[in-house]
């Protein structure tokens, strides 16, 4: 939740507190207007129903003014609802519920459309509206890229698993003292969300609860989100998931986008990988970049199926996803090429297994290449190199790109002479035609190419693919669950 966000819950919340502390046991001050609850069932927990906008937060947040006891005095938009009724909000707000004569026991808030996106897990108060920590109640792993936390991730890491069970198995318990519970994340346009929870009054007892919210559509803009991998596609271990939108997603809202998507991980039999990964927000070029990559290379031989329900999902104060996205793809053998400046050899090691062994010439002391964790990014058989900065054009053969700062892995018959004892490129890795070409037909999409020995590293600021040039902590910082 981002502060602004989060300010107003606790500003809502805080309302709510003081009305449960000023309402005296069984009453209600808004009888007339909700419907008052029988004498005969005073006993029984009062559910209120809201919702907390932005803007209303921002507002509250910012004129609410201190009580003698130090409580912000917003007005309060919950209302008594009874269970099993249905309740219609606008795009883009927060559900707020509190319980008076009694305590939250969990709560579960679900898209029942997609039920493979990881529970809200919202945040819980107390009466004085103080945030209180909750604790995870879900039994089953979490999706990769996915929280089945009870508070928002420290990072979007997690372990890929079979697809969700009914969201209603993924709830999470509240504290013994919690009152009141707002959303994590906007609600999504023109969507039914299911809300259930558990109140434990005085005696002990359980009360159950439960709404339909029905979100009204909205009028904000669209933006697609397309993927650079398609369906069915073979790719090398190191491939990232890449999600790309029509422009910039506003930063208070990429946890709302980000929460959503789920990553399955299986075996060629359909059998569940766990596979630790995260999403990371790239900086924008211009437009804002979403990749997925797992902590170590893909399980060679693997399917990966990619969830990504982003259609009505708030990207900024005026946009919003303009369609949702699946992906299925799988992931082919692992081979790794190893480059080293200083021994002038190129290794190619495919299933752990050395399959060619190539005397190379790499990027020379004036035009280095650069030591790193590169991705082969796309192939030619036919290619023009050019360069501006060194002031060159030529054609080459079997060009293999594995940055975007010009580096290649490509036919050099010109250098054939000193391949394997100097280097005199500027900045590819020189091979002699019929190597090169061999190299060529193996090499696909994702696979990791590792240069070592220079005297220069890659830059996470370079290319459309950095991902593995962050180590892991770093890596999990881009996430907007962090």
């Amino acid at each position: 939740m981002s502060p602004t966000k989060f300010q107003g819950a606790v500003a809502a919340l805080s309302a709510i507190a003081l009305l449960t502390a000023c309402t005296p046991t069984g009453s209600d001050p808004d009888a007339t207007s909700d419907g008052a609850k029988s004498a005969e069932a005073a006993a029984e927990p009062v559910f209120r129903l809201g919702t907390v906008s932005e803007a209303e937060a921002e507002a509250e947040a910012g004129t609410a003014k201190p009580t003698s006891t130090g409580t912000p005095t917003p007005e309060q938009n919950g209302k008594v609802v009874d269970s099993g009724t249905k309740t219609q909000v606008g795009p883009g707000e927060r559900i707020s519920l509190s319980v008076e004569d009694a305590t939250l026991s969990d709560v579960s808030i679900t898209d029942t459309e997609h039920p493979r996106i990881s529970v809200d897990p919202g945040t819980f108060f107390d009466t004085d509206g103080t945030e209180l920590e909750a604790a995870d109640d879900s039994t089953e792993d979490a999706e990769a890229g996915s929280s089945t936390s009870s508070t928002p991730s420290k990072s979007a890491s997690g372990e890929a698993s079979e697809s969700s069970q009914a969201p209603a198995e993924h709830s999470v318990t509240a504290p013994d003292d919690a009152a009141a519970w707002v959303s994590a994340y906007d609600l999504v346009a023109d969507s039914t969300y299911e809300l259930s929870a558990t109140a434990t009054s005085a005696d002990g007892e359980e009360h159950d609860f439960s709404s339909t919210v029905d979100v009204t559509a909205g009028d904000a803009s669209p933006m697609s989100v397309r993927t650079t991998l398609a369906d069915d596609q073979t790719v090398g271990v190191g491939a990232p998931i890449i999600l790309s939108f029509a422009s910039s997603v506003g930063k208070e809202y990429r946890d709302d986008v980000e929460h959503r998507l789920s990553v399955k991980v299986t075996d060629e039999n359909g059998k569940k990988r766990k596979v630790e990964g995260s999403w990371a927000w790239l900086p924008d070029d211009p437009q804002s970049r979403l990749h997925f990559r797992p902590k170590e290379f893909w399980p060679a031989h693997s399917k990966v199926s990619v969830d990504a329900p982003l259609k009505n999902v708030p990207t900024t104060d005026g946009t919003v996803g303009q369609n949702d996205l699946t992906l299925d793809f799988e992931i082919g053998r692992k081979q790794v090429v190893k480059a080293n400046a200083k021994t002038h050899r190129m290794v190619v090691t495919r299933e752990g297994k050395e399959v060619m062994d190539f005397p190379a010439s790499l990027g020379a002391k004036k035009s280095p290449s650069y030591n790193g964790t590169h991705v082969v990014m796309s192939k030619a058989s036919d290619y023009t190199m050019t360069s501006e900065q060194w002031d060159y054009e030529t054609d080459v053969r079997w060009a293999v790109r594995i940055h975007n700062n010009g580096e290649f892995i490509h036919a050099a018959p010109w250098s054939t002479g000193v391949q394997g004892s100097a280097n005199v490129s500027h900045g590819c890795i020189n091979l002699s035609t019929a190597r090169a070409k061999q190299y060529y037909d193996s090499a696909i999409f994702g696979d990791p190419v590792e240069i070592t020995g220079s005297n220069v590293s890659l830059s996470t600021s370079a290319s459309d693919i950095s991902d593995w040039v962050y180590d892991w902590d770093e890596w999990t910082k881009l996430s907007a669950l962090d």
